[in-house]
């Protein structure tokens, strides 16, 4: 089924889970239309006065996305069962994250220090995390913090001195 979409009165229709992919694809269709636009011009098949028009577009929402969070969604959800790639996933069983709930234990500036979780990555732990009710640790401000005195204890002997 597809939608035309005229106006913001249209998006604002859009259901909250279909507005994000719209909206994408609407840009990729704008971005087409500036640089066929653009081309006309150059090649002398428009006036140089003429403006673009974009009037409308035709969305026609896809399936369920590669990418797509569980249906039912836990604080017990294992990390298998989230939409990350498979680095991404062994990078969360490094810094001992095998739930979702685990995250919680976690700042998102932490979570970037790993070479296989980037900003796409973090904003599907984001979204899972807060589905839960939960959210990510405050990021560490300040010189004094960081990762490793955020995630880790120092035991010193019982006697000595650090």
């Amino acid at each position: 089924m597809s939608r035309t979409i005229c106006s913001v009165g249209d998006l604002a229709q859009l259901p909250d889970d279909e507005l994000l992919a719209c909206l994408a694809q609407l840009r990729v269709a704008i971005h087409d239309a500036k640089r066929e636009h653009a081309a006309a011009r150059r090649d002398a098949r428009i006036s140089e006065d003429t403006t673009l028009e974009f009037r409308s577009f035709e969305w026609r929402p896809r399936g369920p996305q590669r990418f797509s969070l569980p249906a039912r969604l836990s604080p017990q959800t294992p990390v298998e069962e989230l939409p990350v790639r498979a680095k991404a996933r062994g990078a969360l069983f490094e810094l001992h994250i095998f739930c979702v709930e685990d995250l919680s234990a976690i700042s998102e500036q932490e979570l970037m220090m790993k070479e296989a979780i980037g900003a796409k990555t973090v904003n599907r732990l984001r979204e899972a995390v807060a589905r839960i009710g939960l959210d990510f640790l405050p990021n560490p401000t300040g010189e004094a913090t960081t990762l490793e005195g955020s995630r880790t204890v120092n035991v010193t002997p019982a006697g000595q001195q650090p």
